[in-house]
């Protein structure tokens, strides 16, 4: 119970910080910062004495006031000896019949994150908060299959070259309708990855539907630690570089580093960068990949905090480690927050020209505070603004091609996707192209 109420006390001095908060995407974790762990764990304590809620009446009469810490315990204390009816499964403790202190008090959390009506401001359980750190570090234990959701069905979008799911049979479409014996009709694509991962060594057996095949197939799969593919790069004809980044993890920047070296290899002369459908990441990641891209001495991203002063996050000159080269970069309604800071930058500096569709338009970050439960609250902190000052929150970047994607087109990634098939990469690809010919041209 003492652990609770330090979970508790933490939360609501978050709610009282996070009123006056303005606020993309940082990954900062208080052991992490400058600041003593306990800084954050204990600072409810200095919550101002009469910021206080009315409780139940004291023997004498009178009324007395409590620290909303001891209010919330009153409260939980009440409801758990005295409610009457169906505890909901989602708080309720192993019998079933009682409720479950720790799933309560994530609930009430949760609420009090929701009740600020900023939906990047979240709490995160222990498990989602680890999957969270995985992410971002770029590897994880489980099968090593991306899915996706498709006519409310969660579906194997391509299994990663290599890993469990690959060795086992996993095809690119097929169909999972049960985990561990346990269907997933109506679980949303979070949960039914926390059933997939677990412990590196154990099995995990899946119910798979296959597109031609009459009887349902039952795979056994062995866990094991697989990277994240948030990168994948070819060479197109002519000498037309391809890049695709995922997201933007710890490792994006090593690994376009790479893929910029083994192009250059191959005689690369123009580069196309897909941040098609990429979420976003980490904050230095986005400043780190906009560094290859932009002049020395300018701003990659602009910070405005909470007390509205800006800061610039500048070119990191060591970067500059490869040559330029005529670049188009994708970009449509999925492309957001790190996604939008690399194309607002390159646009910007006139170092680029972006094709595709208008971008999600997220220009908040947000600092993940991790508790000592293991658990975390991701909070908007700041605000950012493109290289050149623009302010995108709620209004995405434009391309300057605009290129609508047929619902029936493939992108480049996908298994069976090549460059006639993805429309957007076809005229990415076509401008670079003609921009080539021109130089050849030219300089004849």
């Amino acid at each position: 119970m003492k652990r609770y109420k330090q979970i508790i006390g933490i939360a609501l001095l978050l709610a009282a910080m996070t009123f006056a908060f303005i606020g993309g995407f940082e990954y900062r974790s208080v052991a992490a910062s400058n600041r003593p762990p306990h800084q954050m764990l204990f600072a409810f304590a200095a919550l101002p004495e009469q910021a206080l809620f009315d409780a139940r009446p004291s023997s004498n009469g009178s009324r007395k006031t409590l620290q909303p810490s001891e209010a919330y315990f009153d409260a939980l204390t009440w409801l758990k000896e005295n409610y009457y009816g169906k505890v909901p499964a989602r708080i309720a403790g192993p019998d079933k019949s009682r409720i479950d202190d720790k799933k309560l008090t994530y609930d009430a959390i949760r609420g009090m994150m929701h009740a600020l009506g900023d939906r990047f401001t979240r709490f995160l359980d222990p498990e989602d908060h680890r999957i969270m750190r995985e992410e971002s570090r770029g590897d994880f234990v489980g099968i090593g299959a991306q899915l996706t959701m498709e006519n409310n069905e969660v579906v194997i979008a391509k299994p990663l070259a290599n890993s469990p799911a690959w060795t086992a049979g996993l095809k690119a479409k097929d169909v999972i309708t049960a985990v561990d014996g346990k269907p997933v009709k109506g679980l949303d694509l979070t949960e039914v990855v926390k059933r997939i991962r677990g412990e590196r060594g154990t099995k995990v057996r899946l119910a798979i539907r296959r597109e031609g095949t009459p009887r349902p197939l039952e795979l056994s799969i062995k866990r094991d630690t697989v990277q994240f593919v948030y990168e994948e790069h070819q060479m197109l004809p002519n000498n037309i570089g391809y890049i695709a980044l995922h997201q933007f993890s710890e490792q994006i920047d090593s690994q376009l580093d790479k893929a910029l070296a083994d192009l250059e290899v191959k005689g690369v002369k123009a580069l196309i960068l897909d941040l098609r459908d990429n979420p976003g990441g980490l904050l230095d990641a986005a400043r780190e990949v906009g560094s290859r891209f932009i002049p020395k001495g300018k701003a990659v991203v602009k910070i405005q905090d909470r007390g509205a002063r800006m800061s610039d996050l500048t070119v990191m000159e060591n970067k500059h480690n490869h040559k330029e080269y005529p670049l188009a970069v994708l970009i449509n309604g999925q492309s957001a927050s790190a996604s939008e800071i690399v194309a607002g930058a390159i646009k910007d500096n006139s170092v680029g020209t972006l094709v595709g569709e208008k971008t999600f338009g997220k220009g908040l970050v947000q600092t993940i505070i991790s508790l000592r439960d293991g658990s975390a609250v991701a909070i908007t902190t700041q605000k950012y603004f493109t290289s050149g000052g623009v302010d995108i929150n709620k209004k995405g970047i434009e391309p300057d091609i605009k290129v609508e994607q047929p619902t029936d087109a493939l992108l480049l990634t996908d298994p069976e996707g090549t460059l006639e098939k993805d429309v957007q990469a076809k005229t990415a690809f076509d401008f670079l192209r003609q921009k080539l010919s021109k130089s050849d041209t030219a300089s004849r």
